[in-house]
């Protein structure tokens, strides 16, 4: 299927939420506007930036016609700024675009044509190299590889809970599912709850082909860093505990969703059991770790990872980097 520059193709909405993003933003308002999918709606919303990304969007905004800006005065926060983003957007298709993230120009059309290809199809990621910011070697390649084939209901939702590589939330939706949502919801990793909710109204897809960057912050937030970043509030309550508010999120999405009770229960079942089985698993790595020598605390470390951590759909470039950017976050055994 040629869809390179038909505008009887359906639009694609991207919307790029932003909050002070002037280093990279230019480089991924380009890299959008050279993708070979040609209808398109760019929806930019700048969540009162202080630098000069309105500067930026403006100049875009005026010489493309493509482009929508929008700007609030006060900073509403992460979750508000990627639901609006979405709410205004009126395409068949949509996807988030980070200001920093950088995609291949055949992205969007090789996406779009494989949902167009796969009508049950809720969302299409392509293969995506992941960066940190500031170093230009890759950190490991994620992609869908256990999405492929047709599976049941719960025994997908059950592999968004496991193998679902996060940054694959930055591929091309079908608009119609992603309104049966309840879409970024009041709670840190809100995007994963969001994409877990997803999966009960279609399969996930991909194209096998190395077409999105994606790159990480040089270092991993603290909670209240999070709590920030999603709310755009400094102050997070003594009483906010991320792990309480994800899975009671997790519960209510299931419990609003128009499936039958039988379907329900099976997906609150499938749901405990993996949260019960992940504290279990966590308290046991967190006594290996306190009794662990620390001359072999390293290596026992990383296989301890490797063999029942590891998602199988991130297939790691760089084992040094992986090991300190994501083994020794992960388990904690590190001061």
């Amino acid at each position: 299927m040629n869809i390179m520059s038909d505008t009887s193709y359906p639009l694609v909405s991207i919307g790029v939420p932003v909050f002070n993003g002037e280093k990279t933003l230019e480089d991924a308002i380009e890299c959008l506007l050279k993708q070979d999918y040609s209808n398109l709606e760019i929806i930019i919303s700048d969540n009162a930036s202080t630098d000069a990304t309105q500067n930026i969007c403006e100049k875009y905004s005026r010489n493309e016609s493509r482009i929508k800006y929008f700007r609030t005065e006060e900073n509403l926060g992460a979750i508000w700024n990627f639901n609006h983003v979405f709410e205004l957007s009126t395409g068949k298709y949509f996807m988030w675009a980070a200001h920093d993230d950088l995609r291949e120009s055949s992205f969007v059309s090789s996406c779009v044509d494989k949902l167009e290809q796969h009508p049950d199809a809720v969302l299409c990621q392509a293969h995506t190299g992941n960066y940190i910011e500031g170093n230009d070697e890759v950190l490991y390649v994620a992609n869908l590889d256990s999405f492929d084939n047709e599976i049941s209901l719960s025994e997908r939702y059950r592999e968004t809970l496991k193998c679902f590589p996060a940054t694959a939330i930055y591929g091309v939706y079908r608009s119609s599912a992603v309104r049966k949502t309840h879409l970024y919801e009041n709670c840190i990793a809100t995007d994963l709850a969001f994409i877990q909710e997803l999966s009960m109204y279609g399969r996930f897809v991909q194209v096998p082909r190395l077409l999105f960057k994606y790159f990480g912050r040089k270092k991993w937030n603290t909670v209240n860093q999070d709590y920030y970043v999603f709310f755009g509030n400094k102050n997070k309550p003594w009483w906010y505990l991320p792990f309480v508010a994800l899975f009671l999120n997790h519960w209510n999405r299931i419990a609003s969703s128009k499936n039958s009770v039988r379907t329900k229960l099976l997906l609150w079942a499938v749901l405990f059991n993996h949260e019960a089985s992940r504290i279990v698993f966590r308290a046991m790595i967190k006594f290996i770790g306190l009794i662990c020598p620390n001359d072999i605390k390293e290596a026992l470390g990383r296989e301890v990872y490797m063999r029942w951590m590891h998602n199988p759909n991130i297939k790691i470039a760089n084992t040094d980097l992986y090991m300190e950017r994501v083994i020794k976050p992960v388990l904690r055994w590190w001061a």
